[in-house]
């Protein structure tokens, strides 16, 4: 069976023979008997996988250790579980009994295994206690934690006679990824004082479990312990301390230790590798001191590193945070374009890049930037979210107002709003149909208009207004008749903007009868307008068919 931290996978053992694992510890080997038929074909896997729990529990039931328990015992502590191993007597009745297997328990999670190391599990299930070596349990242990059920790995360590190194340190990685520093640092402890000796990965599992909870203190601890026991910290060890202290927010302490890891020239400590520099002016990066980071990313450089784009997502973050997204954006630009300052080939931006940069320029109101970004991460195959098609959309729309050649951009990115099943908020279909009649393509702004009123969303006065003032430079006073009722319609009030365009575009054809009501209507409904400024302003231009306006709920 594979162990827990390889790739590789050992082969299964033969029908009738089993002999131990080399790395989990030394054993005979021990001559079985045949396997029972009903549990040979519940080993056997088929291409369909046609096991599932309920055949297991009933296979289990045939063999020694299958035993089924209809109440779980209650949850033992780590020492309770060693004490009950030493008042059996060494592998006695009940000693025995607390090994056994709890089919219930484990069967769900076996059978999620690959089918190879399924077969080995219930390869070595099958045999009675008393032929179980520690090489069996730590293939099972294992398993078991290599599928990520570690609860039950642990559960299956405590119940283990005589555990060796492998098997506590697969429980110690086991405790660190449940995230329980606490009880692994026990653990650990207790396997130190058992006589075993950790390896580097076991303790800087523990020590960067401590970090990440912010029990820096201990972690020292477990690495003064490593350093004791004759184990050399790895650079793993120190980038997961050095994090501790950036989380902490012992910057200037995570900065040092990097200088001395990089000062080191005897060999005795490790070279500090990229990620150790990421790591600190990340830090620096998260409060706002980017100027400090830039100069330990110099640094890094200068060493013949070559930044990630981990490394250049904390700067440009950084920079974000500090309200400098135009930084960002020229940094940002360096990477899409592979033309740095500092690197001969930065790193290509990837999606978290792009999504670092263009809500912060969104924020700060830089549209075109923010357009020339969204340009940018189409043309690197990724998509923009719909809050960010949302707010660009409202940023280009804006720029309508004193750039009619934005409208073409505003279009698409709106229209690829729509596209993403992204619903547009109300105030970005306002600012579309806004820009829309600005640019003289009345007919699609007041569609626009339709489906907001379909949808249910407010018409913002300024939208509708400027849409009726379009309609009725194009002489089309109808349709801006029925924009003002589908206002009315609504129950809200028309504002004098709107009605001063409808009456002078009536006033300019001379349509006196329909320009009298719908002042009229105005005046019902509270609006002053001014009726002097619209008399004597008739000029010839293209009307409508003269026929009387049917003012509906206008009036």
């Amino acid at each position: 069976m594979a162990s827990l931290y390889h790739n590789s996978s050992l082969p299964l053992s033969s029908p009738h023979h089993f002999t131990a694992s080399s790395h989990h510890g030394s054993s005979a080997a021990v001559p079985r008997s045949a396997a029972p038929a009903s549990l040979a074909c519940h080993c056997k896997p088929t291409p369909r996988e046609q096991h599932d729990a309920d055949d297991l529990l009933r296979a289990l039931q045939s063999n020694g250790n299958g035993i089924l328990h209809t109440e779980s015992p209650p949850p033992q502590s780590l020492a309770d579980s060693r004490s009950d191993g030493e008042d059996s007597g060494g592998g006695g009745g009940k000693r025995r009994h607390s090994s056994r297997l709890r089919a219930r328990d484990c069967a769900e999670r076996i059978m999620a295994l690959p089918a190879e190391e399924r077969v080995k599990v219930l390869d070595l299930l099958q045999r009675d206690d008393a032929a179980l070596t520690v090489s069996d349990y730590n293939d099972v242990l294992s398993a078991l934690a290599r599928a990520g059920d570690h609860a039950t790995a642990l559960a299956l360590f405590r119940a283990m006679p005589r555990p060796d190194a492998h098997s506590f340190a697969v429980a110690v990685r086991c405790l660190c990824l449940q995230g329980s520093p606490d009880e692994a640092k026990r653990l650990l402890d207790e396997m130190v004082g058992r006589g075993f000796a950790p390896g580097p990965s076991t303790f800087s599992a523990v020590v960067g479990c401590l970090c990440k909870r912010g029990r820096v203190s201990k972690a020292v601890a477990v690495l003064d312990a490593m350093r004791a026991a004759g184990c050399e910290p790895t650079i793993r060890t120190y980038n997961s301390l050095v994090g501790g202290l950036c989380y902490v927010g012992r910057l200037e302490e995570a900065r040092d230790l990097l200088h001395t890891l990089k000062k080191n020239n005897d060999g005795s400590q490790p070279a500090p590798d990229i990620y150790t520099y990421t790591i600190v002016l990340d830090g620096f990066c998260k409060v706002g001191r980017t100027d400090e980071a830039m100069a330990i990313f110099h640094d890094a450089v200068a060493a013949g590193l070559s930044p990630t784009i981990f490394t250049y997502n904390a700067l440009l973050n950084g920079h974000c945070k500090e309200g400098n997204p135009l930084r960002a954006y020229g940094l940002l630009m360096e990477m899409c374009t592979g033309n740095g300052n500092d690197t001969a080939s930065p790193p290509k931006p990837d999606k978290i890049s792009f999504g670092i940069v263009l809500p912060a320029l969104l924020r700060a109101g830089e549209s075109d930037a923010a357009w020339q970004t969204y340009r940018r991460m189409g043309r690197a195959g990724f998509e923009a979210d719909g809050r960010a098609l949302d707010t660009l959309a409202r940023g280009l729309c804006r720029r309508c107002a004193t750039d009619l050649s934005a409208l073409r951009d505003a279009r698409e990115v709106f229209a690829r709003l729509v596209a993403s099943g992204h619903e547009p908020a109300s105030y970005a279909y306002c600012l579309m149909a806004q820009a829309l009649a600005r640019g003289g393509e009345v007919d699609a702004a007041l569609a626009l208009l339709g489906d907001m009123a379909r949808k249910g969303y407010a018409l913002r006065k300024r939208a509708y207004t400027d849409v009726v003032r379009a309609l009725c430079d194009k002489a089309r006073v109808r349709d801006a008749v029925r924009v003002l009722a589908m206002v009315v319609a609504r129950g809200f009030v028309p504002g004098r903007n709107a009605f001063d365009a409808l009456l002078g575009e009536l006033a300019r054809q001379g349509r006196w009868h329909d320009a009298m009501a719908v002042y009229a209507a105005a005046v019902k409904r509270g609006v002053v307008v001014s009726w002097k400024q619209h008399l004597g302003s008739k000029e010839a231009r293209p009307t409508e068919e003269e026929k009387p306006l049917q003012l509906g709920v206008l009036q």
